[in-house]
């Protein structure tokens, strides 16, 4: 890819928050996802239900955070450590490596977006039981909007509440592209993070028109039957999750596997004649080049006789409208991940 195409697009993180499902009468999975549906005027994706999340600022690699965890005899050595698929820091001037910085933007997102701050205290700061802190007590509505304005008072408030944002927490899970056609365009890091109780959830206005903490074959059902709108990505994620019907079986999945990285999922999208598809990596007919146009490729094909051209692999999802989504996928992803589950087969 060329640098000139790179530049356009920017990092981002996303947080695929979890929590345990404590009511009398759990579903069959005994846990939920956050999801909120963007407003109608968003520049991006409106009316569509998503994960917390949004673009990486410059204030969430600052050199200002290292000092902070070094407050807690954390370097960035041991940061390594904890993220340890990623690439060690080689700057000069110590500016966090991207595996602690991503996290950093999905903390501080999910806290704009949600009113929800993941952080460990200097008690909670040694549990290893995997499960997500959070903290409620003091003036979240003050705090959000004051970060919400101005990402570098994120790191502020840490430092006001004398905690570190849980880090320890989130488990790499995917990573998407923006496809070529889209004129925003953004490459998302997923993370994934398990709470043992749902925390109460306090709404940024102007983001976010509506929530649900909901199980991921619910959302699914609800997409297929055009009672909301789940992005691609939100769509194949909560797919993914129907491989676990526990909570703490997928937290304990999620944490292996995250040292294996990921395969970067960067959809190419193709026009047939009964709906859209998007060739994703592994296909027999994902391009050498994915950003090699900037248009929705004819095909003049049905999405059947589309499909009917890959030979072995299929990596792909169809789309006949907005809503109705179809994966399709038949060998072992090289990240470790599991494929998703079709919700219309449970």
């Amino acid at each position: 890819m060329s640098k000139q195409v790179l530049a356009k697009i920017r990092q981002s993180a996303s947080l695929i928050l979890l929590a345990k499902d404590n009511s009398s009468a759990p579903s069959c999975y005994d846990y939920n996802a956050l999801l909120f549906t963007r407003h109608s005027k968003s520049s991006f994706m409106p009316d569509s239900s998503v994960f917390p999340g949004g673009v990486c600022e410059a204030v969430d690699s600052s050199p200002a955070w290292l000092k902070h965890f070094q407050r807690y005899d954390i370097n960035a050595a041991k940061l390594q450590q904890l993220c340890p698929a990623a690439a060690p820091p080689n700057n000069a001037d110590e500016t966090l490596n991207s595996a602690v910085s991503l996290r950093l933007t999905a903390l501080r997102e999910t806290f704009e977006e949600m009113g929800i701050l993941l952080c460990r205290d200097r008690k909670t700061l040694t549990s290893t039981d995997g499960y997500a802190q959070f903290n409620e007590q003091f003036d979240r509505k003050h705090w959000q909007h004051v970060v919400h304005n101005d990402a570098s008072k994120f790191l502020t408030l840490c430092e006001e509440l004398d905690v570190l944002p849980d880090l320890w927490a989130l488990h790499e899970w995917s990573a998407w592209r923006t496809p070529s056609t889209f004129k925003k365009r953004f490459e998302t890091a997923f993370f994934l993070a398990a709470l043992k109780t749902q925390p109460q959830v306090m709404t940024e206005p102007n983001e976010v028109k509506d929530y649900a903490w909901r199980d991921p074959l619910d959302y699914l059902q609800a997409a297929l039957q055009k009672k909301l709108w789940l992005p691609p990505p939100q769509y194949y994620e909560l797919s993914r999750c129907l491989n676990f019907q526990t909570l703490e079986e997928l937290r304990q999945f999620a944490q292996k596997r995250a040292s294996m990285g990921y395969v970067l999922t960067h959809p190419v999208m193709y026009k047939c004649t009964d709906g859209l598809v998007h060739l994703l990596p592994g296909d027999d007919m994902y391009p050498e080049n994915p950003d090699a146009s900037n248009d929705k490729i004819e095909t003049g094909l049905s999405t059947d006789a589309f499909r009917s051209l890959a030979k072995k692999n299929l990596h792909r999802s169809e789309h006949k409208n907005q809503h109705e989504s179809q994966l399709h996928i038949n060998f072992k992803p090289a990240d470790g991940q599991v494929n998703p589950i079709d919700p219309r087969t449970l």
